[in-house]
């Protein structure tokens, strides 16, 4: 379970997330909106070590998370992704999804320069990861292709699956669908509700095409002015006067 109390960010003399509480139940998929400006993407930081919290409390699966750097959080099960791709240039579509399976390894640095046993073991199973996957987001095919030549849409896709490689237990997906065609959003909408029906794992999407968010989570926070409006299912958040108001204005 990822628990959050009174989470606070605040960079000089403003406030980016004002003592923001949420509870996210193990298993569960929740979404979180909110007008640009809102702090969803310092609560994602916040929670994986990018940004250190100025107040409050990140406990994931009952261990303190804010004074952790991003890698021991990895190490942890947490996995996510970005606003942009953020891939190695002049790498393979593989090469650069097989670098979310680090965590996995057991060789150490010596074994890998040797090239022991222990890891050749580890790269294969590393490349079986990472093989599965972008088998999961649907660009199986585009393995050996270099992430140079890839569209916008499909570079997301890459860093999702680098994600997913991790085989995380606790996934948070910033924007995933940003940049994707109406056919590639349905066929990753389609992909990541059997992903994480088949899983289990626990995730948290921030992701502007609401469309696409309300149809993939069971519950979504509201985020306006770094603060907490509302949260409820997404029928619920629909329907909201409060919500309404805040994205367009009345």
């Amino acid at each position: 379970m990822l628990d959050v109390s009174g989470l606070g960010m605040r960079f000089g003399g403003n406030h980016a997330l004002r003592g923001v509480s949420a509870c996210i139940a193990e298993g569960t998929l929740v979404g979180l909106i909110g007008p640009n400006g809102a702090g969803k993407s310092t609560f994602v930081n916040c929670v994986t070590g990018n940004s250190r919290p100025t107040a409050g409390s990140v406990r994931w699966s009952g261990t303190e998370l804010s004074r952790l750097a991003p890698e021991r959080i990895a190490a942890l099960g947490v996995a996510r992704t970005f606003q942009h791709a953020r891939l190695f240039a002049g790498f393979s579509v593989l090469e650069n999804v097989t670098l979310g399976t680090h965590r996995h390894g057991s060789a150490g640095m010596l074994g890998s320069i040797v090239r022991s046993r222990r890891s050749r073991r580890d790269e294969a199973h590393a490349h079986e990861l990472a093989l599965e996957a972008l088998a999961v987001v649907g660009i199986g095919g585009l393995s050996d292709a270099a992430v140079d030549d890839l569209t916008a849409g499909q570079q997301r896709l890459v860093a999702l699956a680098r994600a997913l490689a991790a085989q995380p237990s606790f996934l948070l997906l910033d924007e995933p669908a940003a940049g994707l065609t109406d056919t590639e959003r349905d066929t990753l909408l389609r992909d990541l509700q059997r992903y994480f029906a088949e899983r289990r794992i626990t995730g948290l999407v921030i992701e502007h095409h609401l469309g696409f968010l309300m149809e993939l989570v069971s519950d979504v926070i509201v985020l306006v002015q770094g603060a907490v409006l509302t949260r409820g299912t997404p029928d619920a958040v629909r329907a909201d006067p409060a919500v309404i108001e805040a994205y367009i204005g009345g």
